[in-house]
């Protein structure tokens, strides 16, 4: 690889200049994320802040465009990395009882007056241009933060989300740095500190660790705490790894790309969490993370051992160590149920 250039999922990351055909191809402006260097700094990965993107400019991330590429990988057979899903209009739905319903194209086209919420997961995967997009969000946080973060980087993508007016999306968590940018209509985010555990319990992170996307509970009581940003094209807001949050479509259909990134603290974090949630299940009162050098060291160390050294994807990344300490249960479980028939 040339000097300088960093692997990022398996593709060559360069420092990116702009140029008429860097524009022309992909729509790629010198810079995609821009915002206050000193509120960028302090905030970034601990609290919540709005900045500005120029992706609502691009036309890379129409509605039209949006249909156009799915009907293009679809034909494909890349259909796994779609969840279409019936919305909700509730703050503590659960993501469960957005049922995904057999269909893709058509529900981008009917997202106008329908209830509907279309995900497209690892966009950058699935086209150059949106990866070219992606790396250059990915350099603009190193320009803003002054520091190199690229090489933390374990695993990152651009998921796009396409929602019908009005459409929820429950209360949650996400392992993730993410930054959502609003590309048409408007929404309503509302989040909160990650390190408040009157709001998020340890055993809540633990268990979302574990793969329960519900773990973290939705408190209505709590509302208050919680920090709002009204997002317009243009705007995005920055969730910290762990902040809860929700989110309110506006009247109209909204379009949205959220850059989001795994880091090299954040799983070992989360390796932690795991190891303290299969402690608490053998009825132990495991430390938090940050409380002992050495019991974050072994538990961290351990799970390490166990996962893939070149996370694949987000759940290599973040499951693989798990995954591996469950299979002989799993494989043992499987053989008794034969056995039992």
């Amino acid at each position: 690889m040339p000097a300088g250039s960093i692997l990022i999922n398996s593709v060559e990351v360069l420092p990116m200049v702009a140029s008429e055909s860097c524009s022309r191809d992909a729509g790629v402006r010198e810079h995609t994320l821009q915002a206050n260097t000193l509120e960028f700094q302090r905030h970034f990965g601990a609290a919540a802040f709005s900045l500005r993107h120029s992706l609502a400019e691009n036309p890379l991330f129409s509605l039209e465009a949006m249909e156009d590429a799915a009907a293009s990988w679809t034909k494909l057979g890349n259909t796994d990395r779609f969840v279409v899903s019936g919305g909700q209009t509730r703050t503590d739905a659960k993501f469960s009882e957005m049922v995904d319903k057999d269909r893709i194209c058509s529900a981008i086209r009917a997202l106008p007056h329908s209830c509907s919420y279309v995900k497209i997961s690892n966009i950058n995967a699935l086209d150059a241009n949106y990866e070219r997009v992606m790396q250059q969000a990915l350099l603009d946080v190193e320009r803003l933060l002054g520091q190199p973060i690229v090489p933390r980087i374990t695993w990152a993508q651009m998921t796009v989300f396409l929602s019908s007016p009005n459409i929820v999306t429950p209360y949650h968590i996400d392992h993730e740095a993410n930054f959502l940018c609003q590309i048409a209509g408007e929404k309503d985010v509302w989040l909160f500190d990650p390190n408040d555990r009157e709001l998020l319990p340890d055993p809540e992170i633990e268990r979302f660790y574990l793969g329960d996307l519900n773990g973290a509970q939705y408190r209505e009581h709590l509302q208050g705490r919680g920090k709002h940003f009204r997002l317009v094209p243009g705007i995005a807001v920055h969730h910290p790894p762990l902040a809860p949050h929700w989110v309110k479509n506006g009247p109209n259909v909204s379009i949205s790309a959220s850059i989001n990134f795994c880091m090299r603290e954040l799983d070992r974090r989360a390796h932690i969490y795991q190891v303290n949630a299969l402690l608490r299940r053998m009825g132990l009162h495991p430390s938090p993370p940050g409380r002992s050098v050495t019991g974050d060291t072994v538990k961290a160390g351990g799970m390490k051992l166990l996962g893939s050294s070149r996370p694949k994807n987000y759940r290599d990344a973040v499951f693989s160590g798990l995954d591996r300490l469950r299979a002989p249960y799993k494989l043992t479980r499987k053989l008794l149920q034969r056995s039992a028939r």
